[in-house]
């Protein structure tokens, strides 16, 4: 799964969850979502340290299309 539907699924899946209902924590939010990125993409934006959530999906979707285009030019 991209990182664009990945995003898109856990934003839908969020409103389900408890812990969101009285307020959204980004910070706890980013952490959620960062644990479910493919390995690489965790090793590119965790020691970042991004805590708001929209900035966090554009860096991956960034990442995301770099690596994508760096595969695509080497085969």
């Amino acid at each position: 799964m991209n990182v664009e539907a990945y995003a898109k699924k856990f934003e839908s899946l969020s409103r389900f969850f408890r812990f969101f209902r009285d307020g959204i924590d980004e910070t706890y939010m980013c952490r959620r979502f960062q644990g479910g990125l493919r390995y690489e993409l965790q090793d590119a934006v965790v020691p970042l340290g991004i805590r708001r959530f929209q900035v966090l999906v554009e860096k991956c979707q960034e990442i995301e299309d770099m690596r994508n285009k760096r595969v695509n030019h080497s085969g």
